[in-house]
């Protein structure tokens, strides 16, 4: 497991951040400190919250997967729609029953705005936010973890063939400099569409936000993350709403694609 991270500096990170380097970034991490979490907590927008939510979606996959823990899972999601990591504050979330749960988070789960990564100034504004959360968080001793956004699809005003590496550079530089695990759901998005372009991942009325199928392959990708257990072969399809051909397929796309990420 790798452990060990770099940490810039600040000044550093901000020389680094408009440079766009299209190299792979290796991520530091490939899991949490603390696997399997039970407590957890996503911030986000609406990225989350379509489709009955993924915080759902992971705790009903964990819960299949591993019975013996599922009276223990807890997971709460606060999302704004449209909204930025920066007009989040996450320190108002995390005090005992803030959000209905007494007991702390395991891990946070952040998610940044669709266009993060897309100009020098929306970078900037991410990594100061996750800076500020991850102290916030850290405090609390709760794990940091940074879901990676998918890009846009060919339906979308602004797609561009090369978003994903802008994301990918974005999420794993700023992941390592605070030694936070990244989940590659980005890529996984990715990955499926290279296999399987017929497999609508996105609505085709903005070319952005998930489908059904989209929550689920993010909802396996997070899983295959932060616990344990493989995803392949997990029962859950969001109450038989998933064909189970696609979900085998999403499961195998998540597992991989986490291996392929985190072996970099």
């Amino acid at each position: 497991m790798k452990t060990s991270f770099a940490r810039m500096s600040i000044l550093t990170m901000a020389a680094l951040l408009p440079a766009y380097a299209m190299a792979d970034v290796e991520p530091q991490l490939d899991a949490l400190k603390s696997p399997n979490p039970k407590q957890l907590l996503y911030v986000g927008n609406s990225y989350q919250y379509y489709n009955n939510s993924l915080h759902n979606y992971v705790k009903r996959m964990v819960a299949a997967a591993q019975p013996d823990i599922a009276e223990q899972l807890n997971s709460k999601s606060v999302t704004i729609s449209g909204a930025y990591l920066s007009q989040h504050e996450v320190k108002n979330y995390l005090f005992p029953d803030a959000l209905g749960l007494p007991d702390p988070y395991d891990a946070v789960v952040l998610q940044g705005h669709s266009s993060a990564a897309l100009t020098d100034e929306k970078r900037q504004m991410f990594h100061d936010a996750v800076m500020r959360h991850h102290q916030a968080i850290e405090a609390t001793g709760a794990e940091t973890v940074l879901y990676m956004t998918p890009a846009y699809s060919e339906d979308h005003d602004g797609y561009d063939p090369g978003m994903i590496d802008k994301i990918d550079d974005l999420y794993t530089t700023v992941g390592n400099e605070i030694g936070a695990l990244v989940i590659p759901v980005g890529l996984a998005f990715k990955n499926a569409y290279e296999q399987r372009p017929e497999l609508a991942l996105h609505v085709d009325y903005d070319g952005s936000h998930p489908t059904p199928e989209g929550t689920y392959l993010a909802a396996a990708t997070v899983f295959a993350a932060l616990y344990d257990t493989s995803v392949v072969g997990n029962p859950y399809t969001y109450y038989e709403r998933i064909n189970e051909d696609d979900a085998a397929f999403l499961q195998q796309v998540a597992e991989d694609t986490v291996m392929e990420y985190y072996s970099r």
